[in-house]
C-alpha cells in the first residue's frame, strides 16, 4: 500500500502535502506513473515521459541481468 501511495497511482503527488511529494520522488514507480499520464494527455516530448521510459529500461535492464543469472544457476 505505501507504495501504491508513493508512486501516485492513487493520488497524483501534486494535490498532496509537499513532504509527501518529496518523499515520492525516491520510489522509482512514480517515474513510469508520470510517464503513463504525460503519454495519456498526448505530451509525448515531455520530461515526464523521458524519466518513465529511462526507468523502465533500467528495470528492464535489471530484470533481465537477475533472471539471466538465476537461469545460468539453476541450469548448470
Amino acid at each position: 500500500m505505501p507504495s501504491m501511495l508513493l508512486s501516485g497511482l492513487m493520488l497524483p503527488m501534486t494535490l498532496g502535502p509537499a513532504w509527501l511529494d518529496v518523499l515520492s520522488h525516491f520510489m522509482p514507480f512514480r517515474y513510469l506513473v508520470d510517464a503513463v499520464r504525460a503519454a495519456f494527455v498526448g505530451s509525448y516530448a515531455s520530461s515526464a515521459l523521458l524519466y518513465g521510459v529511462l526507468v523502465a529500461a533500467a528495470f528492464a535492464v535489471l530484470s533481465v541481468t537477475f533472471c539471466t543469472r538465476a537461469f545460468r544457476r539453476s541450469a548448470a
